[in-house]
């Protein structure tokens, strides 16, 4: 960038700050949460078996950030309602609206909350939790 193009830019800039006119984006996606959590394990399941889990919701929609540009936050817990939603398990590439989860083993029950999180890092509060399910049993 030229340096009367870097001088324009910071003026504008400053101009927005000054007037006030800089919106400050506080409001978190709306979004209606996980709608499922599947697994395939054929045959009897037991042992050391492990399996992905595959997760799919709609897209979040923003006043602000484009969806392309909304970020999942995945939580995790082997007991309903156990999430932690401090610290999200799992965190999706921009954009996207599925996601496999590492194997995780197949002696325990896995429940899932997926979260949208905009570009200003607004996060909505559902609490829309799915069971892992084996379509595969």
């Amino acid at each position: 960038m030229s340096g009367g193009r870097a001088a324009l830019v910071l003026a504008s800039v400053l101009a927005l700050f000054s007037t006030g006119a800089v919106h400050v984006d506080r409001t978190p996606p709306v979004f209606g949460g996980l709608e499922s959590a599947t697994t395939c394990i054929p045959g009897p399941v037991g042992g050391e078996r492990t399996s992905s889990f595959h997760l799919k919701w709609a897209p979040a929609k923003d006043a602000v950030t484009p969806a392309s540009r909304i970020v999942y936050d995945v939580y995790q817990a082997t007991a309903p309602g156990k999430e932690n939603f401090a610290v999200p398990t799992y965190s999706t590439r921009r954009g996207v609206t599925t996601f496999a989860t590492p194997p995780l083993s197949s002696t325990a029950t896995h429940y899932f909350v997926v979260r949208a999180r905009d570009a200003a890092g607004n996060r909505d509060r559902n609490r829309r939790e799915r069971q892992g399910m084996n379509l595969c049993v």
